[in-house]
């Protein structure tokens, strides 16, 4: 059993506690007047003036004292951990359905929260983000068991070991196929060279449950100034030799409208087209990434459309599954807490508090009234 406290900064309250002993302390006291029939006969005499200090009603204080601590514990939010409390959090369950982007249909997504306490649904571009903002979405949840649902098809590629160990191993991990149209064959324009000259190709990517193929159509010329790369003097044939290499493995491209001129640092570039664009890029180093560097320009230029139409086998989707764990102890809790009892206590002191004070009224109020009567 322990205690946590959801707005712990609340606490540094309890120093106004000084506050009533100080105004208790240092308020001043009503002056009684009473007839006295003749000062002659006294001798006068020179006293200090002093003010005694001294705490004449302590049950007051004492409540008033209470009143702001069970106030301050109030709004700090104590929550009473204990073994009951944590199986009630067991069954609860916070659920983010990460959708893949083929088309889910809202009936499926609505079956996938039913029977939670609080569910989200993340969509992003990449399966590594969205399981990134799934992971802090539930990171804010309550306590409860907590899960990551993927929701839809699941395509090679998609999704690796890398993405998944980034998750928290206490959140849980589903895999929810849907049925979506699973292309048989997907055509791809492709840049390449075929005995030195520049060609196009219709690559043809078809697809199986088991296997991908992929059939290389027709090569059609394309303009020889589709593509340049220009450097120093002294980086020319290590550019150009990248050059080659990188078309030679062949480039996504569709837009054969568009030129593009790469020029490495050092280059002199001179007068360019209208329609010719101008990329510039630091000399790779060593010259062996030099082709792999051109490729990564050249695809960022034109970034490749193909989605791998195999899906992830059901054998791959069970083996990443994992149950959801327990929930953390240090997990929020602002949707708990037993604050009402202090707040109900806090009343009550109140209530004593205004009888204490009106008592102590009555009492002086009497006092005046009987030593008027002496």
């Amino acid at each position: 059993m322990s205690i946590f406290w959801t707005a712990p900064a609340a606490l540094l309250g309890l120093t106004l506690i000084a506050l009533p002993i100080a105004i208790h302390l240092l308020a001043r006291q009503n002056i009684r007047t009473l007839p006295y029939p003749s000062l002659r006969f006294l001798k006068q005499t020179q006293l200090a003036a002093f003010r005694r200090r001294a705490i004449e009603d302590a049950a007051l204080l004492l409540c008033r004292a209470a009143i702001i601590s069970v106030a301050v514990l109030a709004l700090a939010g104590p929550v009473l951990q204990t073994p009951a409390r944590q199986a009630a959090y067991a069954k609860r369950v916070s659920r983010a359905i990460v959708l893949t982007r083929d088309g889910v249909d809202r009936d499926a997504v609505d079956r996938a929260a039913e029977g939670v306490m609080a569910s989200t649904i993340v969509v992003r571009m990449t399966m590594a983000d969205a399981l990134a903002e799934a992971t802090r979405w539930l990171d804010q949840q309550p306590p409860s068991a907590r899960e990551i649902v993927t929701l839809g098809a699941l395509r090679r590629g998609a999704l690796n070991d890398a993405d998944l160990s980034a998750v928290d191993r206490d959140i849980g991990i589903r895999f929810l196929p849907v049925a979506v149209e699973t292309p048989s064959t997907i055509v791809v324009p492709v840049l390449t060279r075929r005995n030195d000259t520049l060609v196009t190709i219709d690559r043809q990517v078809r697809a199986d449950a088991a296997a991908t193929q992929v059939i290389d159509g027709p090569a059609i010329a394309a303009p020889a100034d589709l593509i340049r790369i220009v450097a120093s003097p002294g980086d020319t044939a290590l550019a150009e030799a990248a050059l080659r290499a990188a078309l030679d493995a062949g480039i996504p491209w569709a837009d054969l409208n568009q030129h593009i001129v790469i020029a490495w640092d050092g280059a002199s570039t001179g007068a360019l087209e209208s329609n010719t664009r101008l990329i510039r890029m630091e000399v790779p180093s060593p010259p062996s990434a030099a082709a792999d560097a051109v490729r990564a320009v050249l695809l960022s230029a034109s970034p490749p459309r193909l989605r791998e139409p195999v899906l992830v086998s059901a054998e791959q989707l069970a083996a990443w599954t994992r149950p959801a764990g327990a929930p953390s102890p240090g997990a929020p809790i602002a949707d708990e807490g037993d604050r009402r009892w202090l707040w109900a206590l806090a009343l009550l002191l109140l209530l004593v508090e205004s009888y204490l004070r009106r008592s102590a009224a009555a009492a002086q109020v009497e006092q005046s009234e009987e030593a008027r009567v002496a």
